[in-house]
């Protein structure tokens, strides 16, 4: 889905420069549900500390809050992706991601 469809104005999107390059993919309209739940969790990793220096090991998302924020979904979207179903797809999502985080925090 590009930036214009979710409403985002193109002059506020950032540009490559000569020695960064955006890398811009496509999400299937049937995963974008799923991909602004785990978005939404961006705040609910559960974190430790690790040793002296206090690096950050990632766990993974608190389940509670991915809960809730199920719930706070539009009716027409619970109706069309089943809560349980996203869940599982949320965790698969967690597992693909703890790995890259805990290697990007070293």
């Amino acid at each position: 889905m590009d930036a214009e469809a979710l409403g985002v104005p193109a002059e506020s999107l950032p540009e490559a420069t000569d020695d960064e390059e955006i890398e811009v993919f496509k999400v299937w309209d049937i995963n974008m549900p799923v991909v602004r739940l785990f978005l939404g969790c961006e705040t609910q990793w559960r974190v430790v500390a690790r040793g002296m220096d206090g690096i950050l090991h990632y766990i993974g998302i608190d389940y509670a809050a991915a809960s809730a924020l199920l719930e706070a979904r539009p009716r027409s979207e619970q109706r069309k992706h089943l809560a349980w179903q996203m869940f599982q797809d949320l965790r698969l999502m967690e597992q693909a991601a703890i790995p890259i985080l805990n290697g990007a925090s070293q």
